[in-house]
């Protein structure tokens, strides 16, 4: 069944970058600080509560632009289980830090998995909003986000998406993090697949993840340790073999 791997577009923290008001001249604009990239393995990709690996490792790496005025694209790639195995993402968008702490991001992202053969097309676009607010607080930073991701026609054509998660990080002493975030997923289906497979009659589902971490700074990498779960929807659709809960490994590096 091509639903075993259903998928949208991250708030991929590859994805979402940060840029301040600057002069725009042309150094500016070609500055060694304006282009960046990543590079991390992992013991299982997990996207929205859902492995996209089959429970596999994975090997990732992305590479972005951010302007002085705030405008940013990028491209970032992963090992998959499905759809040729690899995937391929591309974005752009407007991002940039308020006053009192507050910040936004809005862009849109497209996701291809250029090697797949499947007759179903698993390419799809998601346009994505979020605002972080961080509060004032030295001694323990506080961080809160808020995304809404809206999908015309979702992963493999199955109708228009809907995404909002909520997520907060709370910075500890000695270079320690402790994060969060909850997510609820909805896509409408495609009626005209007529196979009646999916939850909600017309292969549309529903359902909702979580996730709790603590991440450690060393030496310019980033470990992460976090456990993924999903509600019974999830597993009832997707299976349990990758939507059960799990822990999960990860060691990044930004260039």
């Amino acid at each position: 069944m091509f639903h075993t791997f259903k998928k949208a577009a991250p708030l991929c923290a590859a994805a979402l970058l940060t840029a301040s008001v600057a002069s725009a001249d042309a150094s500016a604009w070609l500055a060694d600080d304006t282009f960046s990239g990543n590079v991390a393995i992992t013991s299982d990709y997990v996207w929205r509560g859902v492995s996209q690996t089959d429970s596999n490792w994975a090997v990732q790496g992305g590479m972005d632009y951010a302007a002085p005025i705030g405008l940013y694209v990028g491209t970032w790639a992963s090992n998959v289980a499905f759809g040729g195995s690899i995937e391929l993402d591309f974005y752009g968008g407007f991002a940039n830090e308020l006053d009192m702490g507050l910040s936004y991001d809005v862009g849109a992202n497209y996701y291809a998995y250029p090697k797949s053969r499947d007759e179903v097309e698993f390419n799809f676009v998601e346009i994505y909003a979020s605002l972080g607010y961080t509060l004032p607080i030295e001694a323990a930073p506080i961080s809160l986000g808020l995304g809404y991701n809206y999908s015309p026609d979702f992963f493999g054509e199955d109708g228009a998406a809907h995404y909002i998660n909520g997520s907060v990080s709370v910075g500890l002493p000695m270079d320690l993090s402790l994060s969060g975030e909850v997510g609820y997923q909805t896509v409408a289906g495609d009626e005209s697949t007529g196979d009646g497979n999916g939850m909600d009659g017309d292969d549309g589902f529903d359902y909702v993840h979580y996730r709790i971490g603590v991440g450690y700074s060393v030496k310019g990498f980033d470990l992460d340790l976090s456990y993924h779960a999903t509600d019974s929807d999830a597993r009832d659709f997707f299976g349990d073999s990758i939507s059960d809960g799990r822990v999960v490994f990860t060691v990044s590096r930004s260039l």
